[in-house]
Order: C-alpha cells, then structure tokens, then sequence
C-alpha cells in the first residue's frame, strides 16, 4: 500500500473560515455524518453512487472524499486514484477507511480545495464528486478546476443533493433553512442549483437523472446524477 501524502492548498485557512473559526461544527459534522449518511446508503443511496462510479476509468481525481463512501464503487478500471478533502477532520476518518483496503487501485490522498486543485492540466481522465458541490465556497471556480485537471474528452461524475424544484414547498424551505444549515451541516448549502453552474460551465452535459435520496433529511432528499465531459 502506498504512503498517504497531504498536501496542504494555498486557501485552507480561507475555507475553515467560511465555516467555523473555532472548528467546532466541523467536529462535529465530521462525526455524525458518517451515521446519518449510512442510513440512506443502506436505503438504496449506494446505488445511486455504484450507477454514476462505474464509469470510472483510467487515472482517477475524487474531490471531496469525505469519510470515503465512494471508495467501494469504483471499477477495476480505475488504474490510479487520487483523493482529495479539505477538511483535517475527515482526512481522519478517510485515512483508516483507506487502510483498510477499501480503494480498488493505488491511491494517493491530498488535502486540497476543489477551487485549487494542486495537479497540473490535463492530468486525469475521470474526475468523481459525491455530494461535495454543496459545501464548496465557490461551486463556479471548482467546476473550472475540474475541467482543467480532466484530459481532453475526460469525464466528470457526479451525484449531488440540490435545490428542489422552481415553485416547490421544499425549495422554499431549504432556501429558509439555508443559513442555520450552513452551520449545522458544517458549510453545506441544501439549495445549490449544481446542474446550472455545471450547463454554464465549460464541460457538456452527457446526462443527467433527477431523483431521491433514500432515507435522508428532507432538505438534502433531492438528488441530480449524472456525467460532464470535457470536450476533446
């Protein structure tokens, strides 16, 4: 097994303030989330993560790992893996994770921003994200990254909980709700619009499915999957 690596991006002490300057609910998200998220991957979330994973191929950039809910669906395909989270917290939590042989491939962890992705251009062909763009300070920049990093006709994907629809009595909640969510949920914004920052952005869409999570909070139940490319 090779030696975890960290690397420390340029705007880490930026990010833990848009969240908590004394670290506190990053604490604590950092342990509960693994028991909440566990409720609704054993309802029928893994394979939402299994359907939009297997198509990963190739040198692989996961942005955001979190506790590594993803690292079991990735394909034999995968021929190297590179993890990244900022957060020091969960780096815990995905360090024993990994240790116990659940990354499908060699595999290389950073801490690291996805609005700073340190890699050069064009490095790899498959960028994945589960259920990261909510907590991103710049969900606009992060998708530029991804593009930057991804070869020519490499291939993002992604499973995201989103805003619910336009005129929903659930996206006027979580529009209500967002800042004490911000908080709790340790910078995780419920109602990010992730599909028109992807459509606006410089990958194209190859698909996209709207649908539910299993068994989750209702201001996080709304879900989009799907697949960018970078053209070639």
């Amino acid at each position: 097994m090779p030696p975890v690596v960290l690397v420390v991006g340029a705007g880490q002490a930026d990010w833990m303030l848009t969240r908590d300057r004394w670290g506190l609910n990053e604490r604590l998200f950092a342990w509960y989330y693994p028991r909440l998220v566990g409720l609704s991957e054993r309802a029928g979330g893994q394979a939402l993560r299994a359907q939009v994973l297997e198509q990963a191929h190739g040198r692989t950039l996961e942005i955001g790992a979190g506790n590594g809910y993803n690292l079991p669906h990735y394909p034999a395909a995968v021929t190297e893996l590179v993890i990244t989270e900022p957060s020091p917290h969960m780096l815990r939590q995905l360090n024993n994770r990994l240790a116990d042989n659940s990354a499908p491939a060699s595999w290389t962890m950073v801490q690291a921003e996805a609005e700073a992705l340190p890699f050069p251009d064009s490095t790899f062909d498959t960028v994945t994200a589960g259920y990261v763009h909510c907590t991103i300070p710049e969900p606009a920049r992060a998708v530029a990254e991804i593009a930057r990093v991804l070869k020519p006709g490499g291939q993002y994907l992604f499973v995201e909980h989103v805003r619910a629809r336009d005129g929903s009595w659930l996206g006027r909640v979580q529009d209500v709700i967002e800042p004490l969510h911000v908080y709790l949920a340790a910078g995780c914004h419920p109602n990010r619009r992730t599909e028109e920052v992807l459509r606006r952005s410089e990958l194209s869409v190859e698909w996209v499915e709207h649908t539910t999570l299993p068994a989750a909070l209702p201001s996080v139940r709304p879900v989009l999957l799907g697949a960018a490319r970078k053209p070639g």
